[in-house]
């Protein structure tokens, strides 16, 4: 009995230090707790003593200490809760939570003054460094960098961030701000156009990414970002406006017209939508409302400079060359008249010369504006040499373009021109090394130079020049299409073909090789099924490309599928009113169907858009085969 009692007392003395330790640790933890609730009611005292105590039995512990500098920050004392910190990171540097803190107390408290942010920024950079996943101290340091104008540091942490945080719209919109910051303004519309997609109604991001679709003519992206934030805001007139005017220039002229129309209709006084929708009317062809509009906005503004340059170019397109000519020279006695619309005035008051066949005067009036802004003004360069080639004075046109060439050496038209300017005159050795000399800015002179060959109908040379860059630079989709389309000119044929499928078995979806490999053989009536499957892909990448679309239409006329050719066919003549083939295409489908006093009208406005010689004579081969046969023609 005795040796049992003595085993029961031995246990439990064993047993009385693991209570006690088990009892310490759960009032140890009791104590924290309260710690804690203690400074959310505000009793920091009581949350401090209790803290202390904690820290007397366990010195070394860093949470414990990390917690004071939290009690002492709510209890407005920062010094003290510096000094906690300063502590804390010297003897546990790896404390990501207690750098981060000291840098942004520290930052808090600099009021500007550089060292003080340089010391707070030494923490932040740790603990961004201890944890690159914690974005908010990452965008900090990068904020107070950019403030300090160190760009690439600050470059260097967004960059890190977005590795880890691709998603985040806050940070690539950032990241494209320092980007243009370090002038690589090129790469941040990519970030930008993430921010957008992760949010479609992220405004700066959406502002700025139409900065970037304007400078760079993409008018329709600019249109369609925009759409979010004005369904988003549908009493926001500016941004519709602006839609409208993106949609207009971006070739889509029946959204602008909706889109206007409905401004219009709200506000009848808003001349600003009145002038656009104008343009899209004019784009569109009807006329009769555009000059409408026009005239009336005259009526109130006289001395527009911007209505009256629309105006005379509205004139032009209707080839009303005498009242565009009278709307141009108002337009040149307004005040303070702004130069570039100046010389848009000059250049076209320059094409009336031309169409009048007042030659002199049209290079008369084009010499002072050759050079506009420091660029060439290839509209009136064209003007002046079509002038002086209608007057045989090849000399002439020289002594234009050699001063052009010397100052702009690389500019591809102007030498494209004078290249072709010294074939004609004889000079062919003279022009094969100005031509080698272009080829080497790029691809872009290079097809220049090869057209320029062209224009002197020695397709040879042309052939011969693509065929040398194409060899060095075989993947080039714009060097194979030019030497397949080259190829085609000159009437080979096979080669055109081996061409253009060398460039679509590199890119099957190349939208200009299916087009012009499939015309092509709808000319020929060959591979017709092959052809029609060709076009449809090209014209689903571009449904408003009036060249396209007459393609398929031409191709569907070849398989006898006339419902279907009539439908394409009409839909290419809204799409390109002045193109001579596309309507005498639509005369073949009707004339086909029997319909013979409608095709007899469209083969007539074939003529009327001036089509080349050989189209002309045939043309009107078509018409006295039709006239017989038709009734009066009924237009619909």
């Amino acid at each position: 009995m005795r040796q049992i009692m003595i085993a029961v007392l031995f246990l439990a003395a064993l047993a009385d230090p693991l209570a006690r330790a088990q009892e310490a640790q759960s009032n140890a933890a009791y104590d924290f707790i309260t710690a804690k609730m203690a400074a959310e009611r505000g009793e920091f005292d009581r949350a401090l003593g209790l803290i202390d105590k904690l820290i007397t039995a366990t010195p070394s512990d860093p949470v414990l200490h990390y917690e004071r500098a939290m009690i002492l920050l709510d209890a407005a004392r920062p010094d003290k809760a510096e000094a906690e910190l300063r502590g804390l990171t010297a003897s546990h540097p790896d404390f990501v939570d207690a750098q981060k803190i000291l840098g942004r107390l520290l930052f808090d408290q600099a009021a500007g003054d550089r060292a003080k942010v340089d010391e707070a920024l030494v923490f932040l950079l740790e603990a961004f460094r201890l944890n690159h996943d914690d974005i908010g101290t990452g965008m900090a340091v990068s904020q107070i960098l950019l403030t300090e104008g160190r760009t690439e540091d600050a470059e260097k942490v967004l960059a890190t961030l977005l590795e880890r945080a691709p998603d985040q719209r806050g940070l690539n919109f950032n990241y494209a701000q320092v980007l243009t910051k370090l002038g690589r303004g090129d790469e941040s519309r990519q970030y930008l156009e993430r921010a957008v997609t992760i949010d479609p109604t992220f405004g700066p991001a959406i502002l700025q990414l139409v900065d970037i679709y304007q400078k760079e003519n993409e008018w329709l992206k600019a249109a369609e970002v925009l759409q979010p934030l004005i369904s988003d805001d549908p009493m926001n007139i500016d941004l519709q406006k602006r839609q409208a005017l993106f949609y207009l220039r971006a070739g889509q002229p029946e959204k602008a017209r909706a889109a206007l129309k409905t401004l219009v209709a709200a506000d009848p006084k808003d001349s600003g939508s009145e002038f656009y929708l104008a343009e899209a009317l004019s784009d569109l062809e009807q006329y009769t409302e555009a000059d409408s509009i026009f005239r009336r906005l005259l009526e109130r503004s006289p001395n527009d400079p911007d209505l009256l340059s629309s105006y005379g170019l509205s004139q032009m397109s209707q080839r009303r060359y005498d009242d565009a000519g009278k709307t141009f020279q108002t337009l040149l006695k307004v005040p303070e008249l702004p130069d570039n619309l100046m010389a848009l005035a000059q250049t076209q008051l320059a094409f009336i010369d031309l169409r009048k066949e007042r030659y002199q005067s049209a290079v008369d009036r084009t010499r002072p504006l050759l050079v506009f802004h420091d660029r060439p003004n290839n509209q009136a360069v064209s003007i002046a040499l079509d002038a002086l080639a209608k007057q045989n004075k090849m000399a002439e046109s020289l002594q234009i373009l050699s001063p052009l060439v010397d100052k702009f050496g690389s500019d591809p038209y102007v030498n494209a021109r004078y290249v072709e300017l010294l074939l004609r005159s004889g000079e062919k050795e003279k022009a094969r090394q100005a031509a080698e000399t272009q080829v080497k800015f790029g691809p872009k002179n290079a097809i220049a130079m090869a057209e320029a060959y062209v224009e002197a109908k020695d397709f040879p040379s042309a052939v011969s020049l693509i065929s040398g860059q194409t060899g060095a630079k075989p993947d080039d989709p714009d060097l194979l299409f030019e030497l397949g389309a080259l190829q085609e000119r000159a009437g080979n044929r096979e080669a055109a073909e081996k061409a253009f499928q060398q460039l679509l078995s590199k890119n099957p979806e190349n939208a200009q090789a299916l087009n012009y490999l499939g015309y092509m053989w709808a000319e020929k009536g060959m591979n017709l099924d092959r052809a029609a499957e060709m076009l449809n892909r090209a014209v689903s990448q571009e449904p408003r490309n009036g060249a396209f679309v007459d393609s398929l239409g031409w191709v569907y006329y070849q398989q006898g599928k006339l419902d279907l050719a009539e439908k394409y066919l009409t839909d290419a003549t809204k799409l390109l009113p002045h193109d001579a083939t596309v309507h005498e295409h639509l005369g073949d489908v009707l004339a086909k169907r029997g319909d013979y006093g409608r095709a007899l009208h469209v083969y007539r406005r074939a003529l009327d858009l001036e089509p080349q010689p050989k189209d002309e004579a045939k043309i009107k081969s078509k018409i006295s085969q039709l006239e017989g046969k038709a009734p009066v023609p009924q237009i619909r």
